[in-house]
């Protein structure tokens, strides 16, 4: 998190030098909720997405009078739930469980620094209205799966996997928002954004010949200023 810190308020430090010296450039900080899923293969449990949440910073440059570049640096938790039940049936050893049927529960997560790349368009006559759609990039941080259970006996964990994940997510951000002009130079926004990607990030085989891609919206409230 240490290093987290560092990236984005170096990247903080970077833009405020240049939007002091570009009116046509706007620099903003943004957070919200992020609800994601996987996809792209058969599951024998039941997968629901998961909430988690998003923040960075971002940096907007003017190219018209209604078209933008907007690119953001974001920490971003992508997490999915899954449920089932373990039938024991007749356990031969001391040690193990009684015989029983039990519930256990996993929580899958990534975290990533991600990088998307977009161009917004502001419409309405007020020009308060936005859409915008791009690439992103995402570089993995670490991943693992929390597990929970009733079954005696057995331990609650958390196990990293990052080695069997790839370092690399890419795909496509496309979002939705409206802007509230505080007054000339600052803004507050929200933006409801969704990032399909396209990478399969299992570096291992996935049952069936699957693959693993991530899939998030955001709901995102946000502030700038130039």
């Amino acid at each position: 998190m240490k290093k987290i810190t560092f990236l984005l308020f170096t990247f903080l430090l970077i833009i405020s030098k240049i939007t002091a010296q570009d009116s046509k450039i706007k620099f903003g900080i943004q957070g919200g909720l992020n609800y994601s899923s996987f996809r792209g293969y058969d599951s024998f449990v039941d997968d629901n997405p998961g909430f988690a949440y998003v923040f960075g910073v971002s940096l907007q440059h003017q190219i018209q009078d209604n078209l933008s570049i907007k690119v953001d640096l974001n920490y971003e938790r992508k997490t999915q739930n899954s449920k089932g039940v373990v039938e024991i049936l007749n356990p031969n050893v001391p040690t193990e469980p009684m015989e029983g049927t039990y519930r256990f529960k996993t929580t899958s997560y990534l975290n990533y620094i991600v990088l998307p790349i977009m161009l917004k368009f502001s419409f309405s006559s007020d020009k308060s209205f936005y859409i915008n759609g791009g690439p992103y990039l995402g570089y993995l941080l670490k991943s693992g799966i929390k597990s929970k259970s009733n079954i005696p006996g057995v331990i609650n964990a958390d196990d990293e996997d990052t080695d069997r994940k790839k370092s690399l997510d890419f795909g496509l951000s496309a979002g939705i928002g409206k802007e509230f002009k505080l007054d000339a130079n600052h803004q507050i926004y929200i933006e409801l954004r969704d990032n399909l990607g396209l990478e399969n990030i299992s570096k291992t085989e996935v049952i069936n010949n699957g693959t693993i891609k991530t899939n998030s919206v955001n709901l995102l409230v946000g502030f700038t200023f130039n």
